[in-house]
Order: C-alpha cells, then sequence, then structure tokens
C-alpha cells in the first residue's frame, strides 16, 4: 500500500468481514452446536412469568447469559484441563488454547453489546445501570472462578461457609446478573420484593447438585466421564466433606486421591464409594439439596404469591432440581 492508502485507512473504522467473525468464532460455534441443559432460558421464562416484560427484551437477556454461560465454559475447560464437554472434545482441544482463550473474551465483549439492544427508547440512565449490573456480576463471577482455581491448586479446603461464598459469586452470578437485568425494567420486584435473594439461593442449590451429579450421574459421565471432578482436582461440596470427615477420623483417603488428579476409575470408584459409605458425604450433599428446596418454597413462594403470581412452573423447577 502507498501512504495515501494508508491515511485513507487510518481514517475509516477498523476493517472486518463476516468471513473473519465466522473465523473468529469456531471455538464458540462448536461448543454452542451442542446444548447444554438449558436450565438458565428455561428459568429466564419462568422469571418472566413474574416480571412481564416484553418478548424482544426477554429474547435479548436470554442470548446474552447463554453467550455468558457457553464462553465461561470455554474459559473453565483450559482452567481444568478437561477432555469433553456436552458429549464433545473440549473447544481447545480442537481450536487451540490460544484461540479459544481469544474467542471466550472476546464473546464476553460481544455479549456486552446487548445491553444498548436492551436499552433502546429508553435514556443513558438506563443504559449506565445495565453497565453497572453486567461488571459487577461479571466481577463476581471472575471472582468466584478464582477462589475456586485458587482453592484446587494451592491445596486449600475451605469450610462450608467458604464454598457457599464463592458458589454466591460463581454459579449465583448469571442467576443474579438475568434477575437484575429483568428487574431493571420491572417496577413490581425491586427494593423489598426483589427476587435476587431467590436467585442466590437457586444457584446454590444448581452447584452443589451439579457436584453431587458429576460423582455418579450416569449423563454426566457420558458427557464428561465418571467423576471428572476428580481428575480435576476441584474441591467440590461432597468431596469437602469427605476430606474434613477424613480429618477428624485420621484418614486421608480423599484428600490422597484428590491431590493425584487420577484417572484411574477404580481409584475414582474407591473415593466416591467412601464418600457414599463411610463419610456420608453424597447423603449430606442430597440432604442439603433438599433442604434448600425447602427453604425456596417457603421463604419465596409466598412473596411471589403476594404479588400475584403462581408458582407452579417454578415450583416445577426447584423439584427438578431437588430430584436426585
Amino acid at each position: 500500500m502507498n501512504i495515501k492508502q494508508i491515511e485513507k485507512l487510518a481514517n475509516e473504522p477498523p476493517a472486518w468481514s463476516k468471513q473473519e467473525e465466522k473465523t473468529l468464532r469456531r471455538p464458540f460455534d462448536y461448543l454452542a452446536s451442542s446444548p447444554g441443559k438449558n436450565f438458565r432460558s428455561e428459568l429466564i421464562m419462568i422469571f418472566n412469568s413474574f416480571y412481564k416484560l416484553p418478548n424482544q427484551k426477554v429474547a435479548v437477556i436470554s442470548k446474552l447469559v447463554e453467550i455468558l454461560h457457553t464462553s465461561s465454559l470455554l474459559i473453565d475447560d483450559i482452567e481444568d484441563s478437561s477432555e469433553w464437554r456436552r458429549g464433545l472434545k473440549a473447544s481447545h482441544l480442537v481450536h487451540g488454547i490460544p484461540m479459544t482463550i481469544n474467542t471466550a473474551n472476546y464473546m464476553y465483549f460481544y455479549a456486552m453489546e446487548s445491553l444498548q439492544e436492551l436499552a433502546q427508547d429508553y435514556d443513558q440512565c438506563v443504559l449506565n445501570q445495565l453497565l453497572i449490573i453486567f461488571n459487577q456480576e461479571m466481577m463476581n463471577l471472575h471472582r468466584g472462578q478464582g477462589l475456586d482455581i485458587y482453592w484446587r491448586d494451592d491445596f486449600v479446603v475451605p469450610d462450608e461457609q467458604q464454598y457457599l461464598n464463592m458458589v454466591m459469586n460463581k454459579t449465583g452470578g448469571l442467576f443474579r446478573l438475568t434477575v437484575r437485568l429483568m428487574e431493571a425494567f420491572s417496577a413490581q420486584f425491586s427494593g423489598e420484593t426483589s427476587l435476587v435473594p431467590l436467585s442466590n439461593l437457586l444457584g446454590i442449590l444448581y452447584q452443589i447438585r451439579d457436584d453431587y451429579m458429576n460423582l455418579q450421574d450416569a449423563t454426566m459421565i457420558k458427557n464428561k466421564g465418571f467423576a471428572e471432578d476428580v481428575s480435576e482436582g476441584k474441591l467440590s461440596f461432597p468431596i469437602i466433606h469427605g476430606i474434613r470427615h477424613g480429618k477428624a477420623e485420621g484418614n486421608s483417603l480423599v484428600w490422597e486421591i484428590l491431590q493425584t488428579r487420577t484417572q484411574d476409575i477404580e481409584l475414582k470408584k474407591q473415593l466416591v464409594h467412601y464418600l457414599e459409605h463411610t463419610s456420608g458425604s453424597m447423603q449430606y450433599a442430597r440432604n442439603k439439596v433438599l433442604q434448600l428446596g425447602i427453604l425456596i418454597k417457603e421463604g419465596y413462594f409466598p412473596l411471589i404469591q403476594r404479588c400475584g403470581h403462581d408458582t407452579f412452573a417454578l415450583n416445577a423447577a426447584v423439584n427438578s432440581l431437588c430430584d436426585i
């Protein structure tokens, strides 16, 4: 290019083609081609039976949350050295770690652009509010993920409260983001009647159930392999309980196996057997899930009903989460 052409280029926005966009999004589109459990989308529809937002706004919020969730999985799989996700070879093993990291980060910002679409026909104050909510919950998500990684890599065993605080940040972030965005456009649930605490409880319930299911659920095994959390060295809810039980009893089996990050099926079965039949950790997790289900129903269903809304769909969703 001659100098005039370079000068002309400098006075225009950076060029970006549809083909380049497609190339950049390959790691994301690869994972998105195999849908997950879709629980977040279902929850958005349930919440909107209370908030009554226009379908267009609900569609944008659903898209935004799904992009963030899928992008976070791309990063999670790199950080956890995972080989499988949703029954597919992990995206970074197909498209490479550098491209997958870049794509996931790009899609975070791509999702953020949806806030402008949400704030159409509103003044700048509304967009500013949405940006603050988005930024706060993305920071919370990364704080929770950071703690989870720190405990795993530095061999730190948290207590139950520390674990729940981590989950409030990590898993609760997208649940809370959904509710806070919806409440920004709904006057009925705000302030004293906010459903943010309910979304926090749902996030905790979802994560404890996920931790439990990882250790024995047939679908989880098919999609990610048997007890993949053990191979990752993850301090999940049942594993934390098992380690602490073992420490009190002078038995370090769970801790020793976890530290090896083994792929050995027999060793992992030995650990899970201990959690089920010796420490009672699996039963403890089951009990906690049931207790959370009762707390949600008794603590928040009356509030929703007082506001004139039916809880049938939410009750079905909670029952599904508690069915383990």
